[in-house]
């Protein structure tokens, strides 16, 4: 980080990745710490109050902020403060987004090494660390930094985040839930008929994949559900977006495949899914189109899923850089 430049640091916290009474009062009291010991100026905080309400907070705070000051985004919690942070960001050059997961946790921050995730909580590390350009997903009026699900997939993530709503409390203590509600999620989507073989009018960039499938998953990082890498081939700074396709297959079938397919061995299965590798996917169906970005789900019936190259700046503590899991191949 060059420390000549003027800097300012904002905190968008999700008070429900602190579950204990205290934790979250301890959190800055760290962080507060940290910048008086560093003898660092310009240190805010929000405390998000609903979903996107930290678009509109970061909007309004990078509007007053000079042109000639680098502000970094510090989106404590999990997959929903990242979404928000990122939609905020998005656009305004001299905005930085550091992640830092807590709570249900955001596995963006895996595609630097799942051994590298904890040092992601670290104020320190984050506070000194460069920030390094990073591709996104843009759909709709909507951005995200990981994956864009269309059909059984995004029903899964949708059961899991019910469950994981239902069961708050558990979650935040026992970290390992959100894997195993995913797992949950997906068996219940398997079963959804509507979902099954739905017909899609598919096209990645001039190339026409029409056809009945079961699930689309676009993604942009590696890692999703607490540790799973279904399209392990994605890598945020490539320049492309990885689009997993799932044909029409049965519940049993689909639950026999799922534990391959989410360790990222779709190539063992040739006949049952596919990989291919575009910058500008578009999606139509009579039927409608059950989306998922990053957590959000909503549904539409004609979609277009585009990367764009090196659009926002992701803090990389220790320097680190976005490893590659597996090499794509179709």
């Amino acid at each position: 980080m060059d420390e000549n430049k003027k800097r300012e640091h904002f905190f968008i916290i999700n008070p429900r990745s602190f579950p204990r009474r205290g934790d979250l009062e301890n959190f800055i009291k760290q962080v507060e710490k940290h910048f008086w010991r560093k003898r660092i100026p310009s240190l805010f905080y929000h405390v998000s109050r609903y979903p996107r309400d930290a678009i509109c907070v970061i909007r309004k705070y990078l509007a007053i902020s000079t042109p000639d000051t680098t502000v970094r985004i510090y989106a404590v919690g999990g997959d929903g403060i990242v979404f928000d942070c990122l939609n905020g960001i998005v656009g305004l050059p001299n905005a930085e987004l550091a992640i830092m997961p807590f709570g249900g946790g955001s596995d963006f921050v895996r595609a630097f090494g799942d051994e590298h995730y904890d040092s992601f909580r670290d104020v320190a590390l984050q506070v000194a660390a460069p920030a390094i350009p990073t591709d996104i997903i843009h759909c709709g009026n909507n951005y995200a930094l990981n994956f864009c699900t269309v059909g059984q997939e995004s029903a899964a993530v949708m059961n899991a985040v019910a469950l994981g709503k239902r069961f708050k409390q558990a979650k935040l203590m026992l970290p390992g839930l959100g894997s195993l509600f995913y797992i949950l999620g997906g068996i219940a989507a398997a079963f959804e008929k509507n979902l099954c073989g739905q017909r899609y009018d598919l096209r990645a960039d001039d190339l026409d994949y029409s056809g009945r499938y079961n699930n689309i998953n676009v993604a942009n990082g590696p890692c999703y559900g607490s540790g799973k890498f279904p399209v392990a081939t994605a890598m945020p700074n490539d320049g492309f977006l990885d689009m997993m396709v799932v044909r029409k297959i049965g519940p049993l079938t689909a639950f026999s495949l799922m534990r391959r397919y989410l360790r990222g061995k779709y190539y063992k299965h040739p006949r049952l899914c596919f990989l291919r590798r575009a910058k500008k996917i578009t999606i139509r169906s009579d039927s409608p189109l059950l989306v998922n970005m990053d957590g959000e789900a909503f549904f539409d019936s004609h979609i277009t899923i585009e990367i764009i190259p090196q659009a926002v700046k992701i803090v990389a503590v220790n320097n680190l850089s976005y490893r590659r899991r597996a090499e794509f191949h179709e």
